[in-house]
C-alpha cells in the first residue's frame, strides 16, 4: 500500500501546469472567445486558416484555450474548428541565466524585451507584458515555474525553470527566424 500511495504522490508532484501544447488551425470561420463558452466576451472572430496554438489538448465545455499566434491574444474556441498539427515542445533548457547571489531570499529576474513587439510571458499563473524595448524586475517564488512567452506573430516558447532562492537572473526575449 505504502508503495502504491508514492508513486501516486509522485507522479502528482511532475505534472506541469501547462500541458501538452500543440501549433494548430482553425478549420472554418468562428467566434474567439474570453472563456469556455458561448456566454462569454466575445474577442473576435477568426478566419479558416488561421495559425493557433493550443494550450493543451484538455477541454473545457469543449472549448480548446488558444492563442491567436496573429495577434497573441488567449482565449477559447470550440474544439470541433480545430485542426491540430505539430507538437510543440517544452524548451528542457530554461531561459533564466543566473547572474548571481543576492540577499534577497525570493528569486529576482530581471526581463528585457530587446524587440519591436508586445511580449507576453506567463509564469506559472501570473502573466506579464512588456512594451517593445522595456526592461523590468520581477521577484519570483523559489522553486519550479513553468513559462510560455509569447508575442504577435511569433509561436509561443514553453518550458520550465527551477529558480534558486537566494539568486538573482536575467533574461532578454529576442526573435529567432527560421526558414522552412
Amino acid at each position: 500500500m505504502k508503495r502504491i500511495l508514492l508513486i501516486i504522490f509522485i507522479s502528482l508532484c511532475s505534472v506541469s501546469a501547462f500541458g501538452q501544447s500543440y501549433l494548430g488551425w482553425v478549420t472554418k470561420k468562428v467566434n474567439f472567445y474570453e472563456g469556455p463558452g458561448k456566454d462569454y466576451a466575445l474577442i473576435s472572430t477568426l478566419k479558416s486558416g488561421t495559425q493557433i496554438f493550443i494550450i493543451s489538448l484538455e477541454t473545457k465545455n469543449d472549448f480548446y484555450n488558444i492563442i491567436d499566434i496573429a495577434t497573441d491574444k488567449e482565449g477559447y474556441i470550440p474544439a470541433s474548428y480545430v485542426k491540430l498539427g505539430d507538437i510543440v515542445y517544452k524548451d528542457k533548457q530554461g531561459i533564466f541565466v543566473p547572474k548571481g547571489r543576492t540577499s534577497v531570499y525570493n528569486p529576482e529576474v530581471e526581463i528585457y524585451n530587446n524587440t519591436n513587439l508586445t511580449l507576453t510571458l506567463k509564469l506559472n499563473s501570473q502573466t506579464y507584458s512588456f512594451s517593445p524595448q522595456e526592461t523590468k524586475s520581477l521577484t519570483l517564488s523559489p522553486g519550479s515555474c513553468d513559462y510560455r512567452a509569447s508575442a504577435p506573430g511569433v509561436v509561443p516558447n514553453i518550458g520550465s525553470e527551477y529558480l534558486e532562492k537566494n539568486m538573482g537572473y536575467t533574461w532578454q526575449f529576442y526573435i529567432i527566424r527560421q526558414k522552412r
